[in-house]
């Protein structure tokens, strides 16, 4: 089974990084029709591939008695074929659990998918702790596919009485950088 899933994430790797090469879209919204994997375009590179390993899109209940479109994440991601994990959290937040350096992502493109959260490609607006050499300080673009899970409650509910909804989710994240990254 983990092997399907590692085959599963390389083949849409590649197929992204072959967009990416090839020209087939922009920084704001691209995305090969026929896969739907969001990707930043030409000019940048996979630098790595995550999958959460647990994870929760976290749901509110709105003043107006219904369940908020919108989720928190808090999940912590593993590094595919090398060691590495990295907590994602509200902002969204990715921060590496070896060295502190985070990011702050901003949603380019959402790519809906039935009964699960959309994928989404999601531009870097902040670094923190960010200095050179440091696993997230060149990262320009977050990919999220692969999303079964996480999607968020329907119905009425009540504002101050019911507590906020955990629903878990799985996701491969792929994280982008410039051509050619600095040194």
């Amino acid at each position: 089974m983990r092997s399907s899933r590692v085959t599963r994430v390389l083949l849409a790797v590649g197929a992204a990084v072959g967009l990416a090469a090839t020209g087939g879209g922009t920084a704001a919204a691209a995305h090969d029709a026929s896969s739907d994997i969001p990707n930043p375009g030409p000019g940048y590179r996979l630098l790595s591939a995550y999958r959460v390993t647990t994870g929760v899109q976290i749901y509110t209940c709105t003043a107006a008695g219904t369940w908020s479109t919108s989720s928190t994440p808090e999940a912590q991601l593993r590094r595919y074929g090398r060691p590495g994990t990295i907590h994602h959290y509200a902002g969204p937040r990715w921060t590496s659990n070896r060295d502190g350096s985070t990011i702050v992502g901003v949603v380019d493109t959402r790519v809906p998918k039935d009964g699960t959260i959309p994928w989404l490609l999601l531009h870097v607006s902040a670094h923190e702790n960010s200095a050179p050499g440091k696993e997230l300080d060149d990262v320009a673009f977050v990919s999220r596919i692969h999303t079964p899970g996480g999607d968020g409650p329907t119905g009425a509910c009540s504002p101050g009485t019911d507590a906020d909804r955990a629903v878990p989710y799985h996701a491969d994240y792929l994280f982008w950088v410039p051509c050619p990254i600095k040194d």
